[in-house]
């Protein structure tokens, strides 16, 4: 197989963020690409990275296709050594229904979206927010000089607003639902179940400018904006699905939430709330266990640990409760084994997972699409970093979808886990009335 050229990288002086260097690059081009880090913990805020004009893009057309296509590009990719986590490689986002193909007796509907879609990127900008330095990373022998570094001038924005809402979850029959849902549970189908609701709406515009007012309201360790033409996500997560560095699987369950606070002593009451709470601290613990039994998958035997349990994250507005879980991938298994064996989280749909899976899709109206799969990078090193798609909004031609979740256990309140999905849009609802003129 013929082998892509080694990928070389040099410091450039640009006075630009992420985010305006991105409005620019992306003119002209079908497809391209912004991963931004804001807010979180030093493992999540290190880099920013961003390209355009993908040499191909791959997509997941088939409702039980698997990863193939993407193994059989990656084999032909260099891997060039590199000091960053990200040089080059596949970018985009993976639907929820792929899970198809990794678990028998399963059929979840698309949602409208292909299982996944990447596009391939040897050229772009890496942003070392540590170093407060920017690289420019491209083929060896064949740089050329991004039309970006040639104008810094002010860009003039579009408009983006909605038009309508044309269809959504009711309150009522999301909270039938959880009924439903209870009284599986009491019946011993599963411990949690993770049901969520939509809402659709046409709009105009660039929804690049959604994403511009989401990252002021709700700035997270992954925001994302992948724009593939007709279908573009964007979004700003606080949670990690898994990474692969060097044959090392991480996992991050997050279960458990409070408020950050309007003082220290607010925070660090709400703090001990939060790590006080029994009903929390069980579901977290259920989490955490069904991630090691995830990662058990594809790790050496006796490899996978819990390195942290319960520690606290601070974000923009919240804090939660986060678990880190770590194992050694086997000699014979890669990154996307390990994608493949977590995928998808058990904190977007439940425990047992397989039963919830089941349960949500003869519950939900809609397929979930891009909701509650993954968005991020497999590098031509053979890593691989993705966020869980939550706090995101999905375009398709000229609709856009949001979607939120609450996980439901025995003792829910209907009218509670209702509310908790509201909550979950909050962000995004303030990004929306920011773009139609309102205040946040």
């Amino acid at each position: 197989m013929k082998r892509t050229p080694r990928t070389v990288y040099e410091e450039v002086d640009l006075r630009l963020s992420p985010a305006e260097a991105y409005a620019r690059l992306r003119r002209g081009s079908d497809a391209s690409f912004l991963l931004e880090s804001a807010e979180g913990s030093s493992r999540t805020v290190a880099y920013s990275f961003l390209g355009a004009s993908p040499l191909k893009i791959l997509r997941g057309e088939g409702d039980h296709q698997g990863l193939d296509q993407v193994r059989e590009v990656m084999a032909g990719r260099a891997g060039t050594p590199s000091p960053f986590p990200f040089m080059g490689g596949l970018v985009g986002y993976f639907s929820y229904h792929l899970v198809n193909s990794f678990e028998e007796g399963l059929d979840i509907s698309s949602g409208g979206f292909p299982s996944y879609e990447l596009g391939l990127y040897d050229r772009g900008l890496i942003y070392d927010h540590s170093a407060f330095k920017v690289y420019y990373f491209h083929p060896e022998g064949e740089k050329d000089v991004p039309p970006l570094f040639e104008n810094e001038g002010a860009l003039t924005e579009e408009d983006f607003r909605l038009e309508e809402r044309s269809s959504g979850t009711l309150q009522q029959d999301y909270e039938r639902g959880v009924r439903n849902i209870k009284g599986r549970i009491l019946d011993g189908e599963a411990f949690q179940v993770v049901l969520s609701g939509f809402e659709e709406h046409r709009f105009q515009g660039d929804p690049f400018q959604l994403y511009l007012r989401l990252r002021q309201v709700n700035p997270s360790p992954y925001m994302f904006y992948l724009d593939f033409g007709e279908r573009k996500v964007l979004g700003s997560s606080p949670e990690t699905l898994v990474t692969v560095r060097e044959n090392e699987a991480t996992t991050y369950p997050i279960a458990g939430t409070r408020p950050l606070g309007s003082d220290l002593l607010e925070r660090r009451s709400n703090r001990r709330e939060m790590l006080a709470d029994e009903k929390e601290r069980a579901e977290h613990v259920m989490l955490v266990d069904l991630a090691r039994n995830d990662l058990g998958k594809v790790c050496d035997y006796g490899s996978v640990e819990v390195a942290d349990l319960m520690r606290v994250e601070e974000y923009s507005h919240v804090q939660h409760m986060v678990s880190r879980v770590r194992g050694i991938l086997r000699s014979d298994r890669d990154a996307l084994d390990a994608f493949a064996a977590v995928f998808p989280a058990g904190t977007v749909s439940g425990a047992p997972k397989h039963r919830a899976m089941r349960l949500i899709e003869s519950l939900e109206s809609r397929g979930r699409g891009p909701y509650a799969g993954a968005v991020g990078y497999i590098s031509d090193q053979g890593d691989l970093d993705t966020a869980i798609t939550i706090r995101s909004a999905f375009v398709n031609g000229d609709h856009i979808y949001l979607q939120a979740g609450a996980g439901i256990v025995m003792d829910s309140v209907p009218e509670r886990e209702y509310q908790e999905c509201v909550s979950k849009l909050g962000a995004v609802h303030r990004s929306l009335n920011m773009c139609a003129g309102g205040r946040t």
